[in-house]
């Protein structure tokens, strides 16, 4: 059955005074008697003699004696241990499963162990904790070190100190460690490879299964409109599962959700264009290591556009300088080949301009515009520009151009000199076929020009100038033959491709292949991204090879401005095979100590409580009391009253399950702590249709955008007419804003007025918290910053808030934090407006605290 312990027997002792006590109860006198004063004539020599002693009936002594013996034996500590099923041992080896399996489900495993350390506590059971996963690094001296047997309380700080590790379990090496004597493993119910080994080593021993529940990626790649995955799932998986593509700031770019059908499933994910080259992670709506593929951005496909100077029919294809880039790009990039103004349209980031010359006037200002913003735009020399010249390079150019070898020239055709050491071209090869006869030089070295390349007499062949946030890079010879051999070379190729990078990021000028590439990041068994834990270096050579291990663990790795990520890669072959148990004794879960002490203690207050009522009643209080509650309860507000005390935020409902679940569940938890952290008391998040229910009572809506469908003029009037009335509308962009072309398409209907990012310096940075540093790309209307007494009515982003605030997401504690913080001061923003931009009193409190308020 069990046995009854006690942590601290000797207070049990302290029963002996019981019968003292039942006689101290028995003689203490009865509470004293009011007797009106007769008047002072009569008084007289009257003598009023004492009441004479009472005793207290039976059965109030037995429930003042009880309460006192419950109170004493809880304060003994006692616990009820149930029978165990099988021996205590004297001596315990505890394994535990900790690698990426584990990880998806860690709390599970990690309180399955510390229910049987529990189990254990009252036994003085000698316990060592084995994880079958290797740390960071890989063990000391490379295998596992030797279990050491701690007391169980050790035991339990050790096991809520373990972490699982992003990799794969080494049951093997475990294996060959173990000491003879009663062994535990814990395990998280995946056959692999080294399953049989430790099952041989734990022949007869006990195992605990604890099956997996989180799905995982097999492999993901870029398809030709997005991105394709083949995911797998675990027997007691769910039966669908949403895949979810995030920028490099975790902000949505779009989401798919995709059924099972069986244990696997494929899902693809349509981007566009911009879209696709800006994805930096795709995950699923799951914890684990194995639900996240880090995106390569050296492996995606770039938009690049290609603007010929060349008119129609004025060359061969073969003699075309346009031929030869976009035979070079088009393996690794996505070439459109465009006119100049329509590529000054275009939303490629990267400008390849072939013996085109840009005119001053409106072109030149369009495109430094676009690189001013970002945009990179290359040109090659050729004929036309040297009688015409370009805006569009790096530092004013010379007329004509400048030959090298032939009948006319006493010099031979130069070979490639050299490349700037921090220049994007940093040591590509220089073959001797590459030899250039014609090149377009610069008048003189403008001031922030960079040379990039040159030849062998030193003059240049590529330069660049920074322009803003981009660059204008300008190439000294032709695309085509005719001027340089340069284009029939391997060397071109690799010229073009070390500039596709310069498109996402025009400041990555370390690009150089040859280094080896050391961990920045790791992927850590929640799927997220942390500091590296160690220096772990991969060589190129090597990279194709290397799998996620202790020693190379998953996550971004960089050599200069080359980051390359370092996935988990299951496999297209990967499946939650069920852990065989054959020659194990199955282990059911440890029932822990129960705890029957606060139970009693609680039996002793109640019974105090009923002591105290009963002496109430026998002065003749006890209905003077009842009279009080009642008046409180009637001067209480009522249910209604308190319900309509309550704040309650509303979101809209999309139509999408999982969608309208999470932003559920995100305001249900940004609600509580709302209450928790303000004076702000807040009721059940409810769904609002715009289009047929009233959003009148709610002073913030959060809206989920998945789609760019336009709102409907009925819709869009209803809305206005929310906004109008003072309500404020958080649009959150969980499907991508496109750079805010999703938002204008959406918003359009309303005619709102210009917008602007949301900065520190906005009411919204300090309405509750002084937040620092607000999520990047949120915008709201302008002139509402706190000038003026203009409140704003939409706040737009895309930074996936409901996810964010929801408790039941996996995402970090600190970015959890700060998405309540900023949500926390849209709230109070919403309630209060421009209130905490009122300085109206500055000067008295200056005053006030001593301090001169004109410094």
């Amino acid at each position: 059955m069990g046995s009854l312990v006690f942590a601290t027997p000797w207070l049990l002792a302290a029963a002996a005074l019981l019968p003292a006590l039942y006689l101290l109860l028995r003689l203490t006198p009865p509470a004293p008697r009011r007797v009106k004063l007769p008047s002072l004539k009569l008084l007289g020599e009257r003598d009023e003699p004492p009441p004479p002693a009472s005793r207290p009936p039976l059965w109030l002594l037995l429930l003042r004696l009880g309460a006192v013996a419950l109170l004493l034996v809880g304060l003994a500590g006692p616990t009820w241990k149930p029978a165990a099923i099988e021996a205590v041992p004297a001596r315990l080896t505890l394994i535990v499963d900790n690698g990426w399996i584990a990880g998806a489900d860690w709390p599970r495993l990690r309180a399955a162990a510390l229910d049987r350390l529990d189990a254990l506590r009252l036994a003085g059971t000698e316990v060592a904790v084995v994880p079958t996963a290797a740390p960071p690094g890989g063990w000391p001296k490379g295998r596992p070190p030797a279990p050491r047997f701690v007391d169980v309380a050790t035991a339990r700080a050790t096991v809520e100190a373990m972490r699982a590790w992003p990799w794969p379990t080494d049951r093997v090496a475990v294996a060959a460690r173990l000491p003879d004597g009663d062994k535990l493993w814990i395990a998280d119910g995946v056959e692999d490879a080294g399953a049989a080994a430790l099952r041989r080593a734990l022949a007869g021993q006990a195992v605990q299964v604890v099956r997996p529940r989180q799905p995982a990626i097999r492999v993901a790649g870029r398809s030709g409109d997005g991105w394709a995955a083949q995911l797998v799932r675990p027997e007691s998986g769910p039966d669908s599962v949403a895949l979810i593509a995030r920028d490099a700031r975790g902000g949505q770019l779009g989401r798919t959700t995709v059924a099972f059908e069986g244990a696997t499933a494929t899902a693809r994910l349509a981007l566009d264009a911009a879209a696709r080259n800006r994805v930096a992670r795709l995950t699923l709506d799951s914890p684990g290591a194995g639900a996240v593929v880090l995106a390569d951005a050296d492996s995606g496909r770039p938009r690049v556009a290609l603007v010929d100077g060349a008119r129609q029919g004025d060359a061969a294809p073969l003699e075309s300088g346009a031929f030869y880039v976009r035979r070079a790009l088009e393996p690794h990039a996505e070439v459109a080949p465009l006119a100049l103004d329509a590529a000054l349209r275009d939303p490629a980031n990267l400008i390849l301009l072939v013996d085109a010359p840009v005119p001053s006037g409106d072109q030149t200002e369009v495109l430094l515009r676009r690189v001013r913003a970002g945009a990179v735009a290359v040109s090659f020399a050729g004929p036309r520009i040297a009688e015409n010249g370009t805006t569009a390079s790096p530092a004013p150019l010379r007329a004509g151009a400048r030959a090298l070898g032939g009948v006319f020239s006493w010099q031979a055709p130069q070979r490639i000199g050299g490349y700037a050491e921090d220049g994007p071209l940093a040591r590509l090869p220089a073959p001797p076929e590459a030899t250039v006869a014609r090149q377009i030089l610069g008048r003189d070295d403008s001031a922030g020009a960079m040379r990039w390349a040159w030849l062998n007499d030193g003059t240049p062949l590529v330069t660049a100038r920074r322009e803003g946030n981009g660059l204008l890079v300008f190439v000294h010879t032709s695309a085509a033959p005719g001027w340089s051999e340069l284009p029939l070379t391997g060397l071109f190729e690799a010229m073009l491709r070390r500039l596709l990078p310069l498109a996402a990021n025009p400041a990555s000028f370390d690009i150089a292949a040859d280094r080896p590439l050391t961990l920045d990041r790791m992927l850590d068994a929640d799927g997220e991204l942390v500091p590296a834990p160690i220096r772990a270096r991969i060589a190129p050579a090597d990279w194709e090879r290397v799998a996620a291990s202790p020693k190379t663990p998953p996550g971004l790795y960089r050599a200069g401005d080359v980051a390359r990520p370092l996935n988990l890669d299951l496999g297209p072959a990967f499946r939650f095979a069920p852990l065989r148990t054959d020659g194990l004794r199955v282990a059911g879960a440890a029932t822990a100590p129960i705890d029957i002490g606060r139970w009693l203690i609680l039996a002793a207050m109640l019974l105090i409580v009923v002591d105290g009522l009963v002496a109430l009643k026998l002065r003749g209080a006890l209905p003077r009391l009842a009279a009080t509650a009642a008046l409180l309860l009637f001067a209480a507000p009522s249910p209604a009253e308190a319900a309509q005390a309550q704040v309650q935020l509303g979101y809209v409902r999309t139509g999408d399950p999982a969608l309208d679940r999470n932003s559920a569940e995100g305001l249900a938890s940004l609600g509580r702590a709302l209450t928790m952290r303000t004076a702000v008391a807040t009721a059940a998040p409810q769904a609002v249709d715009p289009a047929r229910d009233s959003m009148g009572r709610f002073p913030l809506l959060y809206w989920p955008v998945a789609s760019a469908r336009p709102l409907s003029p009925a819709v869009a009037a209803r809305v206005r007419a929310y906004l109008d009335r003072g309500g404020l509308i958080l649009f959150d962009f969980v499907g991508g804003n496109d750079d805010g072309a999703t938002a204008r398409t959406l918003l359009g209907p309303l005619g709102l007025p210009q917008l602007e990012e949301v900065n520190e310096k906005h009411v919204l940075a300090r309405s509750f918290y002084l937040i620092r540093r607000l999520p990047p790309g949120t915008w709201t209307e302008a002139g509402t910053a706190g000038g003026s007494d203009r409140v704003a009515g939409v706040v737009i982003g895309g930074a996936g808030w409901a996810n964010a605030w929801s408790d039941r997401s996996a995402v970090p504690l600190a970015r959890r934090e700060e998405a309540w913080r900023f949500g926390i001061n849209l709230v109070i923003y919403a309630l209060t407006g421009t209130y905490k931009a009122d300085q109206v009193h500055t000067r008295a409190l200056l005053d006030r605290m001593g301090t001169d308020a004109r410094r």
